[in-house]
């Protein structure tokens, strides 16, 4: 286990810096969503081809995600989340100068790459510091950065790219991450002072994997990513054709629901430490649920704002129970391992969600995913009960 810093204060720079980055990385989830109609105009693409703009970020993360965690156990937290945030950088950099859609494509690749080693640190160095009997809070604050960086991503896009030009967001994102490399070299732990270099268990990956402990929650990531991944995608391309929706506005409809978001994973963290896991991913899974039934059935604009802070309310209960019944399935000697695998599930739902949304769009309906993805929720709702009742 990683050793606590030497003081309260140094505990707070390492977390602060820790959170800031998983806000960073899971916003460039999402970052590129209200520029999704700019970006058929310039290019062409159909829907097909534009969903893999949103998946490109995350089909990397399939093949390192397990990989970097193991060697976040072996080397340390520190060296992988600088340099996550310098590919981070250099991602961001290729898109904005981008000027076709393979060298975009390219840019969201090497932005994934750096977001797995400096999310899959950073997590690890949150869960690393929890207090004794607080983990699920702790892990609450850090997911209510995901969460906020997942839903502001779209909203930072439509906004700044509306008022000012395309590339402007992935200048400040390069800039941001530039920022908070030099801060993590500051107060970061290095190995042998505050991080011992390897906390693995020496356990094999099948071994550590094949527990059958780990299928519920990595389940449950899986369903709750493919969600996020297919409203972030779905719901800008909608409101642009049926509404005629402004990216700038569908950026302030993020970031409202992104507010709510922040406060719900802490609360539904402690919530978890005192109460399960289990139960808060069935409360998340209804609230996300329900959300999709709303986006069909509430009209305009204030119906789509209503019921996309219903879901970002309620996918962040999900991972806010979701998260550390995972961390918790590994052990505290294979956590680096665990937030690798966590990042692994996380990209599977987010490869699927804007694909399975972007060939609704073309052979049905926005509602169609709405729809899918309510069903999806209740019965994932129906069969944790069971689960819990037995």
């Amino acid at each position: 286990m990683a050793a606590r810093p030497r003081s309260p204060a140094s505990r707070r720079a390492i977390l602060a810096v820790a959170i800031s980055a998983i806000a960073l990385e899971t916003a460039l989830l999402g970052l590129i969503a209200p520029l999704l109609p700019e970006i058929e105009e310039r290019t062409g693409a159909g829907e097909a081809a534009l969903g893999f703009a949103l998946a490109a970020y995350a089909i990397p993360i399939l093949i390192v995600s397990i990989p970097t965690g193991r060697l976040a156990d072996r080397i340390g937290r520190r060296p992988l989340l600088l340099g996550g945030l310098v590919l981070t950088g250099c991602g961001s950099l290729l898109i904005a100068f981008s000027d076709s859609l393979g060298v975009l494509l390219t840019g969201r690749a090497v932005q994934g790459l750096g977001s797995t080693a400096s999310w899959v640190a950073a997590l690890a160095l949150v869960s690393d510091l929890a207090l004794p009997g607080r983990k699920g809070e702790a892990i609450g604050f850090a997911l209510a950065a995901n969460s906020f960086g997942a839903i502001a991503g779209p909203a930072i896009g439509g906004i700044v790219g509306g008022a000012v030009s395309f590339e402007a967001p992935f200048l400040a994102v390069t800039g941001i991450a530039a920022a908070m490399f030099a801060a993590g070299i500051v107060v970061l732990p290095r190995a042998g002072a505050d991080a011992p270099a390897d906390q693995s268990s020496g356990a094999g990956l099948r071994e550590v994997l094949g527990r059958r402990s780990i299928a519920a929650p990595a389940a449950v990531t899986i369903a709750g990513a493919s969600f996020l991944g297919m409203i972030d995608f779905t719901l800008p391309l909608d409101l642009d054709r049926t509404l005629g929706t402004a990216a700038a506005t569908i950026g302030l409809m993020f970031a409202a629901a992104a507010c709510l978001d922040a406060i719900a994973s802490p609360i539904a963290g402690r919530r978890g430490d005192r109460r399960g896991r289990l139960p808060i991913v069935i409360a998340g899974a209804l609230v996300v649920a329900t959300s999709g039934i709303l986006f069909t059935a509430l009209p305009g604009l204030a119906g789509a704002a209503v019921a996309l802070i219903l879901f970002g309310v309620g996918q962040s209960i999900v991972f806010a129970g979701a998260v550390p019944w995972l961390d918790e399935a590994f052990g505290e000697l294979d956590r680096g391992l665990a937030y690798g695998g966590l990042n692994l599930v996380f990209a599977v739902g987010y490869t699927i969600g804007p694909l399975i949304g972007g060939w609704l769009l073309e052979s049905a309906s926005a509602d169609a995913a709405y729809l899918l993805m309510a069903s999806v929720a209740l019965a994932g709702a129906i069969l944790l009960t069971a689960r819990r009742a037995t």
